[in-house]
C-alpha cells in the first residue's frame, strides 16, 4: 500500500464518531429548511453525513466531498440504508476543487470535521 492510499476501512473503524450533541447543533443551523443542502468537506467515510440524517429533514440533500474514492464508496455503503427520501451525492474531488452544477445551488450548511488531506 502505497502513502496515502485509501485506509477507508480503519478509518471506519478506528476514528471515534459525532456525538449527537454535535448533530443537534448543526441541524438546529437548518431549523425551518424544508429540503436543505449540505455540504461535507473531507467526508471521508460518511461519519459526520451518518450523524446528521436522523435530523435532517425528509429531504435534504448531502454533497459528499472527498479526492479519495474508496472513503466516498465507504460512506455511500454506509448512508443508503439509510437515506429514505435524502439524497447522497458522492464528488471524488479536493474541497477547493468542488463546483456544483446545478443551477441555483446554494448550500445551507457546509460542514469540515477531521479532515486531512496531504497536497
Amino acid at each position: 500500500m502505497a502513502l496515502f492510499d485509501s485506509v477507508a476501512a480503519n478509518d471506519r473503524r478506528y476514528r471515534p464518531g459525532v456525538p449527537d450533541e454535535v448533530a443537534q447543533l448543526l441541524a438546529g443551523t437548518l431549523a425551518g429548511v424544508i429540503e436543505p443542502t449540505v455540504v461535507d468537506l473531507g467526508a471521508g467515510t460518511g461519519q459526520v453525513a451518518l450523524a446528521l440524517l436522523p435530523v435532517l429533514p425528509p429531504l435534504a440533500r448531502l454533497d459528499l466531498v472527498d479526492q479519495d474514492k474508496g472513503m466516498l464508496s465507504a460512506a455511500m455503503e454506509a448512508l443508503r440504508p439509510h437515506l429514505g427520501e435524502r439524497t447522497a451525492v458522492p464528488h471524488a474531488v479536493r474541497a477547493e476543487e468542488f463546483a456544483p452544477t446545478p443551477p441555483g445551488y446554494s448550500a445551507d450548511l457546509v460542514t469540515c470535521c477531521r479532515a486531512f488531506h496531504p497536497v
